[in-house]
């Protein structure tokens, strides 16, 4: 079996996969857009800690952790966008 093996590994081809031509600009305009995601969920971030510290003060903490929890939630899935679309393409 082992013989077989080391005779078709050494017989077939190993391609490289390359991207299609044109791809370029559209990787570029997806790296932007998952960088943008990332601001605009670090900055809700930032704005939901804010307004659950001011919150502490009225009794209205949930709204705070609501907004916490979405934005961590927001952050993680930009960043695992590409491995989750490797997962299906």
């Amino acid at each position: 079996m082992n013989r077989i093996y080391a005779l078709a590994t050494s017989v077939l081809p190993n391609p490289t996969p390359e991207p299609p031509p044109g791809v370029d600009g559209i990787e570029t305009l997806l790296n932007y857009l998952a960088w943008g995601v990332i601001i605009l969920g670090l900055a809700g971030f930032l704005s939901s800690a804010g307004y659950l510290a001011f919150a502490a003060f009225t009794g209205r903490e949930i709204q705070g952790f609501k907004g916490l929890a979405i934005s961590i939630l927001v952050c993680i899935l930009a960043s695992a966008a590409g491995t989750i679309l490797l997962v299906f393409v």
